[in-house]
Protein backbone atom coordinates (compact mmCIF):
# COMPACT_ATOMS: atom_id res chain seq x y z
CA UNK A 1 0.00 0.00 0.00
CA UNK A 2 2.67 2.08 0.31
CA UNK A 3 3.10 2.90 -3.18
CA UNK A 4 -0.35 5.03 -2.78
CA UNK A 5 1.40 7.48 -0.36
CA UNK A 6 0.44 10.60 -1.35
CA UNK A 7 2.98 12.44 -3.76
CA UNK A 8 1.55 16.18 -3.44
CA UNK A 9 2.47 16.83 0.22
CA UNK A 10 5.79 18.23 -0.40
CA UNK A 11 4.28 20.71 -3.18
CA UNK A 12 1.66 21.58 -0.79
CA UNK A 13 4.32 22.21 2.04
CA UNK A 14 6.25 23.98 -0.57
CA UNK A 15 4.18 26.46 -0.99
CA UNK A 16 2.89 27.16 2.40
CA UNK A 17 6.44 27.86 3.36
CA UNK A 18 7.53 29.80 0.26
CA UNK A 19 7.04 33.13 1.02
CA UNK A 20 3.26 33.02 2.18
CA UNK A 21 2.42 35.25 5.26
CA UNK A 22 1.67 33.55 8.35
CA UNK A 23 -1.55 34.62 10.31
CA UNK A 24 -1.47 35.48 13.59
CA UNK A 25 -3.48 32.40 15.73
CA UNK A 26 -6.30 33.37 17.74
CA UNK A 27 -8.01 30.12 18.06
CA UNK A 28 -5.44 29.50 21.19
CA UNK A 29 -7.15 31.98 23.71
CA UNK A 30 -10.76 30.64 23.32
CA UNK A 31 -12.29 28.04 25.46
CA UNK A 32 -12.40 24.08 24.63
CA UNK A 33 -15.35 21.76 24.95
CA UNK A 34 -14.94 17.98 23.90
CA UNK A 35 -17.71 16.67 22.27
CA UNK A 36 -18.60 13.14 22.26
CA UNK A 37 -19.96 11.93 18.70
CA UNK A 38 -22.59 9.78 18.18
CA UNK A 39 -23.51 7.35 15.25
CA UNK A 40 -26.08 8.60 12.52
CA UNK A 41 -28.82 8.73 12.34
CA UNK A 42 -28.35 10.59 15.78
CA UNK A 43 -27.40 14.35 16.02
CA UNK A 44 -24.84 14.67 19.46
CA UNK A 45 -26.34 17.39 22.10
CA UNK A 46 -25.74 21.27 20.58
CA UNK A 47 -27.11 24.63 21.13
CA UNK A 48 -29.29 25.69 18.37
CA UNK A 49 -27.85 29.22 19.19
CA UNK A 50 -24.69 30.23 20.77
CA UNK A 51 -24.88 30.63 24.09
CA UNK A 52 -21.80 32.14 24.18
CA UNK A 53 -18.53 33.55 22.14
CA UNK A 54 -16.69 31.48 19.57
CA UNK A 55 -14.80 28.26 21.36
CA UNK A 56 -12.86 25.22 20.07
CA UNK A 57 -14.72 21.94 20.02
CA UNK A 58 -12.52 18.93 19.75
CA UNK A 59 -13.42 15.89 18.28
CA UNK A 60 -11.54 12.40 17.66
CA UNK A 61 -12.56 9.82 14.69
CA UNK A 62 -11.50 6.62 14.57
CA UNK A 63 -11.22 5.08 11.31
CA UNK A 64 -12.52 1.44 10.81
CA UNK A 65 -12.02 -0.70 8.06
CA UNK A 66 -14.26 -3.88 8.06
CA UNK A 67 -16.70 -5.83 6.27
CA UNK A 68 -20.32 -5.25 6.72
CA UNK A 69 -23.27 -6.66 5.30
CA UNK A 70 -25.17 -3.93 2.71
CA UNK A 71 -29.09 -6.04 2.26
CA UNK A 72 -31.44 -8.84 3.20
CA UNK A 73 -29.65 -11.28 1.32
CA UNK A 74 -26.31 -11.24 3.14
CA UNK A 75 -24.78 -9.55 0.58
CA UNK A 76 -21.13 -8.11 1.70
CA UNK A 77 -18.67 -5.10 1.40
CA UNK A 78 -15.19 -4.42 2.12
CA UNK A 79 -16.26 -0.16 3.70
CA UNK A 80 -13.78 1.70 5.42
CA UNK A 81 -16.14 4.11 7.80
CA UNK A 82 -15.37 7.54 10.35
CA UNK A 83 -16.36 5.51 13.79
CA UNK A 84 -17.29 2.76 12.39
CA UNK A 85 -20.76 4.14 10.99
CA UNK A 86 -22.04 5.39 7.41
CA UNK A 87 -22.14 7.55 6.64
CA UNK A 88 -19.36 9.03 9.35
CA UNK A 89 -20.94 10.85 12.66
CA UNK A 90 -22.61 14.62 12.17
CA UNK A 91 -20.27 17.46 13.74
CA UNK A 92 -22.20 20.23 15.15
CA UNK A 93 -20.64 23.86 15.67
CA UNK A 94 -21.41 27.41 15.23
CA UNK A 95 -20.18 29.82 13.18
CA UNK A 96 -17.34 31.06 14.47
CA UNK A 97 -16.35 28.38 16.44
CA UNK A 98 -13.20 26.31 15.39
CA UNK A 99 -12.98 22.87 14.75
CA UNK A 100 -10.25 20.75 16.55
CA UNK A 101 -10.14 17.02 14.92
CA UNK A 102 -7.91 14.12 16.18
CA UNK A 103 -8.10 11.90 13.10
CA UNK A 104 -6.72 8.50 14.12
CA UNK A 105 -5.69 5.33 11.87
CA UNK A 106 -4.94 1.85 13.60
CA UNK A 107 -2.07 0.04 13.28
CA UNK A 108 -5.19 -2.81 12.47
CA UNK A 109 -6.34 -0.99 9.40
CA UNK A 110 -4.51 -1.55 6.08
CA UNK A 111 -4.99 1.59 3.72
CA UNK A 112 -3.71 5.26 4.53
CA UNK A 113 -6.47 7.84 5.28
CA UNK A 114 -7.70 11.34 5.80
CA UNK A 115 -10.29 13.83 5.82
CA UNK A 116 -11.14 16.24 3.71
CA UNK A 117 -14.14 19.26 5.26
CA UNK A 118 -15.85 21.08 2.39
CA UNK A 119 -16.53 23.66 5.61
CA UNK A 120 -12.55 24.10 5.78
CA UNK A 121 -10.32 26.99 3.99
CA UNK A 122 -7.43 25.92 2.55
CA UNK A 123 -4.91 22.20 1.82
CA UNK A 124 -7.48 20.73 0.28
CA UNK A 125 -10.45 20.76 2.75
CA UNK A 126 -7.72 19.54 5.46
CA UNK A 127 -6.69 16.56 3.27
CA UNK A 128 -3.27 17.39 3.37
CA UNK A 129 -2.42 17.83 6.92
CA UNK A 130 -4.75 14.77 7.98
CA UNK A 131 -2.81 12.28 5.88
CA UNK A 132 -2.48 9.18 8.10
CA UNK A 133 -0.93 5.95 7.51
CA UNK A 134 -2.26 2.37 9.78
CA UNK A 135 -0.55 3.25 13.61
CA UNK A 136 -0.71 6.92 13.11
CA UNK A 137 -2.88 9.88 13.85
CA UNK A 138 -2.78 13.80 13.11
CA UNK A 139 -4.83 16.62 14.70
CA UNK A 140 -6.17 19.53 12.54
CA UNK A 141 -7.38 22.68 13.40
CA UNK A 142 -9.87 25.16 11.73
CA UNK A 143 -12.11 27.69 11.12
CA UNK A 144 -15.86 27.29 10.87
CA UNK A 145 -16.46 30.66 8.83
CA UNK A 146 -19.33 29.93 6.88
CA UNK A 147 -22.71 28.48 7.89
CA UNK A 148 -24.42 25.33 6.53
CA UNK A 149 -24.00 21.67 6.08
CA UNK A 150 -21.12 20.69 4.80
CA UNK A 151 -20.03 16.91 3.11
CA UNK A 152 -16.89 15.75 4.72
CA UNK A 153 -14.91 12.47 3.38
CA UNK A 154 -11.55 10.75 3.23
CA UNK A 155 -9.76 11.63 -0.37
CA UNK A 156 -6.02 9.85 -0.22
CA UNK A 157 -4.54 11.06 -3.41
CA UNK A 158 -5.00 8.16 -6.37
CA UNK A 159 -8.17 6.64 -4.44
CA UNK A 160 -10.67 9.21 -3.61
CA UNK A 161 -13.61 7.96 -5.09
CA UNK A 162 -13.44 4.06 -3.80
CA UNK A 163 -12.59 5.61 -0.26
CA UNK A 164 -15.60 7.74 -0.71
CA UNK A 165 -18.09 4.97 -2.19
CA UNK A 166 -16.40 2.23 0.22
CA UNK A 167 -18.40 4.49 3.47
CA UNK A 168 -16.22 7.52 3.97
CA UNK A 169 -18.40 10.11 4.09
CA UNK A 170 -20.28 11.98 6.52
CA UNK A 171 -21.63 15.68 7.25
CA UNK A 172 -20.76 18.96 9.22
CA UNK A 173 -23.15 21.16 10.39
CA UNK A 174 -22.18 24.95 10.83
CA UNK A 175 -25.34 26.41 12.88
CA UNK A 176 -25.34 30.48 12.78
CA UNK A 177 -24.47 32.37 15.96
CA UNK A 178 -27.89 33.31 16.22
CA UNK A 179 -29.90 30.15 14.75
CA UNK A 180 -31.84 28.98 11.96
CA UNK A 181 -34.10 31.90 10.26
CA UNK A 182 -36.62 32.27 7.66
CA UNK A 183 -36.47 34.91 5.29
CA UNK A 184 -38.05 37.62 7.26
CA UNK A 185 -36.05 36.47 9.78
CA UNK A 186 -38.01 34.56 12.28
CA UNK A 187 -36.45 31.97 14.44
CA UNK A 188 -36.98 28.37 13.06
CA UNK A 189 -36.42 25.42 15.86
CA UNK A 190 -36.39 22.00 15.85
CA UNK A 191 -37.30 19.11 18.15
CA UNK A 192 -34.76 16.35 16.63
CA UNK A 193 -32.18 16.41 13.80
CA UNK A 194 -31.88 12.97 12.09
CA UNK A 195 -28.79 12.72 9.33
CA UNK A 196 -29.66 10.52 6.49
CA UNK A 197 -26.47 9.62 4.57
CA UNK A 198 -26.59 7.96 0.90
CA UNK A 199 -24.23 5.89 -0.45
CA UNK A 200 -24.29 4.83 -4.41
CA UNK A 201 -22.41 0.83 -3.66
CA UNK A 202 -20.48 -1.32 -6.36
CA UNK A 203 -20.54 -4.56 -5.47
CA UNK A 204 -18.89 -7.19 -8.28
CA UNK A 205 -20.54 -10.15 -9.31
CA UNK A 206 -19.43 -13.40 -10.13
CA UNK A 207 -19.72 -15.39 -13.66
CA UNK A 208 -22.53 -16.67 -12.48
CA UNK A 209 -24.69 -13.05 -11.32
CA UNK A 210 -24.08 -13.66 -8.03
CA UNK A 211 -22.79 -10.88 -5.37
CA UNK A 212 -18.65 -11.84 -4.91
CA UNK A 213 -17.82 -11.66 -1.09
CA UNK A 214 -13.62 -10.46 -0.52
CA UNK A 215 -11.95 -11.81 2.00
CA UNK A 216 -9.77 -8.06 2.42
CA UNK A 217 -9.60 -4.32 0.70
CA UNK A 218 -6.90 -5.26 -0.97
CA UNK A 219 -8.50 -8.28 -2.41
CA UNK A 220 -11.81 -6.30 -3.72
CA UNK A 221 -10.11 -3.16 -5.17
CA UNK A 222 -9.24 -4.08 -8.67
CA UNK A 223 -12.86 -5.73 -9.59
CA UNK A 224 -14.51 -2.70 -7.20
CA UNK A 225 -12.94 -0.12 -9.90
CA UNK A 226 -14.31 -2.36 -12.28
CA UNK A 227 -17.92 -2.10 -11.15
CA UNK A 228 -17.23 1.37 -10.19
CA UNK A 229 -16.01 2.88 -13.75
CA UNK A 230 -19.08 2.09 -15.63
CA UNK A 231 -21.13 4.26 -13.03
CA UNK A 232 -24.36 1.63 -12.46
CA UNK A 233 -24.32 1.09 -8.77
CA UNK A 234 -25.51 -2.63 -7.58
CA UNK A 235 -27.17 -0.42 -4.49
CA UNK A 236 -28.28 2.81 -3.00
CA UNK A 237 -29.07 3.38 0.44
CA UNK A 238 -29.49 5.15 3.21
CA UNK A 239 -27.04 4.63 6.60
CA UNK A 240 -24.93 2.06 5.37
CA UNK A 241 -27.70 -0.96 4.06
CA UNK A 242 -30.94 -1.92 2.58
CA UNK A 243 -33.52 -0.89 4.99
CA UNK A 244 -31.61 0.56 7.66
CA UNK A 245 -33.67 3.28 8.79
CA UNK A 246 -36.90 0.79 8.53
CA UNK A 247 -38.08 -1.55 11.07
CA UNK A 248 -36.18 -0.91 14.34
CA UNK A 249 -34.02 1.37 12.46
CA UNK A 250 -37.17 3.84 11.58
CA UNK A 251 -36.77 7.57 12.49
CA UNK A 252 -39.22 8.51 15.26
CA UNK A 253 -41.41 11.34 15.44
CA UNK A 254 -44.37 12.59 17.22
CA UNK A 255 -47.52 14.66 15.65
CA UNK A 256 -46.32 18.15 16.57
CA UNK A 257 -42.64 18.02 16.52
CA UNK A 258 -40.16 19.29 14.33
CA UNK A 259 -37.65 17.39 12.63
CA UNK A 260 -34.74 18.52 10.99
CA UNK A 261 -33.85 16.50 7.87
CA UNK A 262 -30.15 16.28 7.00
CA UNK A 263 -29.65 14.86 4.35
CA UNK A 264 -25.84 14.16 2.28
CA UNK A 265 -24.74 12.50 -0.75
CA UNK A 266 -21.11 12.82 -1.17
CA UNK A 267 -20.75 11.53 -5.24
CA UNK A 268 -24.15 11.59 -7.01
CA UNK A 269 -27.20 13.64 -6.95
CA UNK A 270 -30.19 12.54 -5.43
CA UNK A 271 -33.84 13.87 -4.66
CA UNK A 272 -35.10 13.56 -1.30
CA UNK A 273 -39.42 13.24 -1.23
CA UNK A 274 -41.22 12.28 2.01
CA UNK A 275 -44.08 10.79 1.09
CA UNK A 276 -47.45 12.20 3.42
CA UNK A 277 -45.24 15.08 4.33
CA UNK A 278 -42.96 17.69 2.85
CA UNK A 279 -40.45 20.07 3.54
CA UNK A 280 -41.98 23.17 5.75
CA UNK A 281 -38.74 25.14 5.10
CA UNK A 282 -35.44 23.78 3.24
CA UNK A 283 -32.06 25.15 2.48
CA UNK A 284 -31.63 22.88 -0.64
CA UNK A 285 -27.94 23.95 -0.82
CA UNK A 286 -27.48 23.20 2.32
CA UNK A 287 -26.00 27.01 3.58
CA UNK A 288 -28.12 28.52 6.17
CA UNK A 289 -26.85 32.36 5.25
CA UNK A 290 -28.99 31.67 2.35
CA UNK A 291 -32.87 32.12 2.53
CA UNK A 292 -34.86 29.00 2.89
CA UNK A 293 -37.74 27.62 0.56
CA UNK A 294 -40.77 26.78 1.65
CA UNK A 295 -43.12 24.21 0.97
CA UNK A 296 -41.42 21.70 -1.27
CA UNK A 297 -42.30 18.18 -2.24
CA UNK A 298 -39.24 17.27 -3.59
CA UNK A 299 -36.03 18.75 -2.91
CA UNK A 300 -32.64 18.16 -5.05
CA UNK A 301 -29.02 17.76 -3.12
CA UNK A 302 -26.13 18.13 -5.66
CA UNK A 303 -23.14 15.04 -5.24
CA UNK A 304 -20.72 16.32 -3.22
CA UNK A 305 -22.75 18.41 -0.87
CA UNK A 306 -26.00 18.27 1.77
CA UNK A 307 -28.91 20.12 2.35
CA UNK A 308 -31.63 20.47 5.51
CA UNK A 309 -35.13 20.40 5.70
CA UNK A 310 -37.52 21.06 8.10
CA UNK A 311 -40.89 19.38 9.01
CA UNK A 312 -43.65 19.45 11.49
CA UNK A 313 -45.63 16.63 11.37
CA UNK A 314 -49.01 17.00 11.18
CA UNK A 315 -50.23 13.13 10.91
CA UNK A 316 -49.47 9.89 12.58
CA UNK A 317 -48.42 6.99 10.84
CA UNK A 318 -45.26 5.53 8.69
CA UNK A 319 -43.86 7.70 6.10
CA UNK A 320 -41.52 6.52 3.36
CA UNK A 321 -38.56 9.15 3.31
CA UNK A 322 -37.31 7.92 -0.22
CA UNK A 323 -34.82 9.20 -3.40
CA UNK A 324 -37.20 10.10 -5.51
CA UNK A 325 -35.21 8.28 -8.43
CA UNK A 326 -38.11 5.67 -7.78
CA UNK A 327 -35.96 3.04 -8.98
CA UNK A 328 -33.12 3.63 -6.86
CA UNK A 329 -35.30 3.76 -3.92
CA UNK A 330 -37.89 0.33 -4.42
CA UNK A 331 -35.32 -1.28 -6.68
CA UNK A 332 -31.78 -0.20 -5.29
CA UNK A 333 -32.81 0.30 -1.51
CA UNK A 334 -32.55 4.16 -1.12
CA UNK A 335 -35.81 4.58 1.40
CA UNK A 336 -36.44 4.52 4.85
CA UNK A 337 -39.24 5.63 7.30
CA UNK A 338 -40.76 8.39 9.57
CA UNK A 339 -42.94 6.69 12.49
CA UNK A 340 -45.08 9.44 13.70
CA UNK A 341 -47.24 8.60 16.70
CA UNK A 342 -50.38 10.68 17.55
CA UNK A 343 -53.90 11.63 16.66
CA UNK A 344 -55.77 11.62 13.36
CA UNK A 345 -56.69 14.94 11.65
CA UNK A 346 -59.71 13.81 9.75
CA UNK A 347 -59.51 17.97 8.39
CA UNK A 348 -56.44 16.76 6.82
CA UNK A 349 -57.66 13.87 5.59
CA UNK A 350 -60.27 11.42 5.46
CA UNK A 351 -61.31 8.51 3.79
CA UNK A 352 -65.18 9.38 2.38
CA UNK A 353 -65.97 5.80 1.23
CA UNK A 354 -63.72 2.93 1.00
CA UNK A 355 -62.94 1.06 -2.57
CA UNK A 356 -66.12 -0.77 -4.29
CA UNK A 357 -67.34 -1.51 -7.65
CA UNK A 358 -67.37 1.12 -10.21
CA UNK A 359 -70.54 3.18 -10.68
CA UNK A 360 -72.21 2.97 -14.17
CA UNK A 361 -71.36 6.64 -14.03
CA UNK A 362 -67.91 6.10 -13.83
CA UNK A 363 -68.06 3.41 -16.39
CA UNK A 364 -69.46 5.41 -18.62
CA UNK A 365 -66.69 7.99 -17.85
CA UNK A 366 -64.21 5.84 -18.23
CA UNK A 367 -65.39 4.35 -22.30
CA UNK A 368 -65.91 8.23 -23.18
CA UNK A 369 -62.13 8.97 -21.89
CA UNK A 370 -60.85 5.74 -23.66
CA UNK A 371 -62.32 7.07 -27.19
CA UNK A 372 -60.47 10.41 -26.68
CA UNK A 373 -57.43 8.71 -26.65
CA UNK A 374 -57.72 5.40 -28.59
CA UNK A 375 -55.25 7.58 -31.09
CA UNK A 376 -52.95 6.47 -28.68
CA UNK A 377 -53.05 2.39 -28.95
CA UNK A 378 -50.65 0.62 -30.17
CA UNK A 379 -51.89 -1.28 -33.43
CA UNK A 380 -53.53 -4.73 -33.21
CA UNK A 381 -51.23 -7.32 -35.04
CA UNK A 382 -52.93 -9.31 -37.71
CA UNK A 383 -55.02 -12.62 -36.24
CA UNK A 384 -53.26 -15.37 -37.24
CA UNK A 385 -55.03 -18.09 -40.07
CA UNK A 386 -57.63 -20.49 -37.94
CA UNK A 387 -56.07 -23.92 -37.25
CA UNK A 388 -58.41 -26.89 -38.95
CA UNK A 389 -59.96 -28.82 -36.10
CA UNK A 390 -61.99 -31.86 -36.19
CA UNK A 391 -65.56 -31.90 -36.31
CA UNK A 392 -66.74 -31.94 -32.71
CA UNK A 393 -67.89 -34.50 -30.55
CA UNK A 394 -71.43 -34.43 -28.74
CA UNK A 395 -69.19 -33.97 -25.45
CA UNK A 396 -66.66 -31.55 -26.78
CA UNK A 397 -69.97 -29.38 -27.82
CA UNK A 398 -71.07 -29.42 -24.88
CA UNK A 399 -67.72 -28.52 -23.21
CA UNK A 400 -67.70 -25.37 -25.45
CA UNK A 401 -71.11 -24.13 -24.50
CA UNK A 402 -70.46 -24.57 -20.82
CA UNK A 403 -69.94 -21.27 -19.54
CA UNK A 404 -66.47 -20.73 -17.19
CA UNK A 405 -67.09 -20.38 -13.45
CA UNK A 406 -66.78 -16.26 -12.73
CA UNK A 407 -63.93 -15.62 -11.04
CA UNK A 408 -64.47 -14.87 -7.42
CA UNK A 409 -61.73 -13.11 -5.02
CA UNK A 410 -62.02 -15.18 -1.39
CA UNK A 411 -60.91 -12.41 0.20
CA UNK A 412 -62.37 -9.28 -1.33
CA UNK A 413 -62.25 -6.68 1.42
CA UNK A 414 -58.78 -7.63 2.73
CA UNK A 415 -57.50 -7.79 -1.11
CA UNK A 416 -58.88 -3.81 -0.68
CA UNK A 417 -57.15 -2.98 2.24
CA UNK A 418 -53.71 -4.46 0.99
CA UNK A 419 -53.59 -2.37 -2.22
CA UNK A 420 -54.96 0.95 -0.37
CA UNK A 421 -52.41 0.42 3.16
CA UNK A 422 -50.41 -2.34 3.05
CA UNK A 423 -48.89 -2.71 -0.37
CA UNK A 424 -46.13 -0.17 0.04
CA UNK A 425 -44.40 -2.22 2.30
CA UNK A 426 -45.02 -5.56 1.54
CA UNK A 427 -44.21 -5.13 -2.51
CA UNK A 428 -40.62 -4.00 -1.50
CA UNK A 429 -39.98 -5.57 1.83
CA UNK A 430 -38.67 -2.54 3.60
CA UNK A 431 -38.86 -2.90 6.99
CA UNK A 432 -38.38 -6.16 7.21
CA UNK A 433 -42.04 -6.50 5.84
CA UNK A 434 -42.74 -10.89 3.98
CA UNK A 435 -43.14 -9.30 0.19
CA UNK A 436 -46.43 -10.99 -1.10
CA UNK A 437 -45.27 -14.34 -2.70
CA UNK A 438 -42.30 -14.90 -1.45
CA UNK A 439 -42.91 -18.18 0.49
CA UNK A 440 -39.47 -18.02 2.55
CA UNK A 441 -40.64 -15.36 4.16
CA UNK A 442 -44.03 -16.25 5.17
CA UNK A 443 -43.13 -19.47 6.56
CA UNK A 444 -41.78 -18.56 9.88
CA UNK A 445 -44.96 -16.67 10.11
CA UNK A 446 -47.70 -19.25 9.45
CA UNK A 447 -45.58 -21.48 11.38
CA UNK A 448 -46.53 -19.31 14.65
CA UNK A 449 -49.92 -19.20 13.32
CA UNK A 450 -53.17 -16.79 12.41
CA UNK A 451 -53.07 -15.61 16.02
CA UNK A 452 -50.09 -14.36 16.21
CA UNK A 453 -49.95 -12.73 12.90
CA UNK A 454 -53.09 -11.24 13.95
CA UNK A 455 -52.02 -9.63 16.89
CA UNK A 456 -48.85 -8.27 15.06
CA UNK A 457 -51.61 -6.67 12.81
CA UNK A 458 -53.37 -5.67 15.11
CA UNK A 459 -50.98 -4.04 17.59
CA UNK A 460 -48.07 -3.27 15.36
CA UNK A 461 -44.84 -3.63 15.01
CA UNK A 462 -41.44 -2.23 14.36
CA UNK A 463 -42.17 0.26 11.45
CA UNK A 464 -45.73 -1.06 11.31
CA UNK A 465 -48.18 1.09 13.01
CA UNK A 466 -50.87 -0.61 15.10
CA UNK A 467 -53.67 -1.66 12.20
CA UNK A 468 -51.23 -0.67 9.13
CA UNK A 469 -52.28 2.99 10.45
CA UNK A 470 -55.70 2.49 9.05
CA UNK A 471 -58.82 2.27 10.70
CA UNK A 472 -59.65 -1.11 9.36
CA UNK A 473 -61.74 -3.19 11.74
CA UNK A 474 -60.51 -7.04 13.26
CA UNK A 475 -62.35 -8.90 10.22
CA UNK A 476 -61.06 -6.72 7.80
CA UNK A 477 -57.12 -7.11 8.94
CA UNK A 478 -57.67 -10.84 8.99
CA UNK A 479 -59.22 -10.68 5.52
CA UNK A 480 -56.25 -9.05 4.28
CA UNK A 481 -53.52 -11.20 6.20
CA UNK A 482 -55.49 -14.45 4.36
CA UNK A 483 -55.64 -12.66 1.13
CA UNK A 484 -51.38 -12.36 1.25
CA UNK A 485 -51.09 -15.39 2.84
CA UNK A 486 -53.33 -17.21 -0.42
CA UNK A 487 -50.53 -15.84 -2.60
CA UNK A 488 -47.75 -18.17 -0.93
CA UNK A 489 -50.18 -21.20 -0.07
Amino acid sequence: MKAFRPTLFAVVMTALMAGVPVMADTADKLDRVKVDLVPPPMVHPHEQKASSGPKIVEVTMTIEEKKIVIDDKGTTMQAMTFNGSMPGPTIVVHEGDYLEITLVNPSTNAMPHNVDFHSATGALGGAKLTDVHPGEQATLRFKADRAGVFVYHCAPEGMVPWHVVSGMSGTMMVLPRDGLKDPKGNELKYDIAYTIGEFDLYIPKDEDGKYKDYASLAESYADTVEVMRKLTPTHVVFNGKVGALTGAGALKAKVGETVLMIHSQANRDTRPHLIGGHGDWVWETGKFNNPPEKDLETWFIRGGSAGAALYTFKQPGVYAYVNHNLIEAFELGAAGHFVVEGKWNDNLMKQIKAAGPITPENVKLSEENAAKTKHMLAPAKAAAAPKKVAAATPAKDAAKDAKPAAKTTAHASGEKLYKSACVACHTTGVANAPKLGDKAAWDPLIARGMDAMMEVAIKGKGAMPPRGATTADDATLKAAVEYMLSAVR
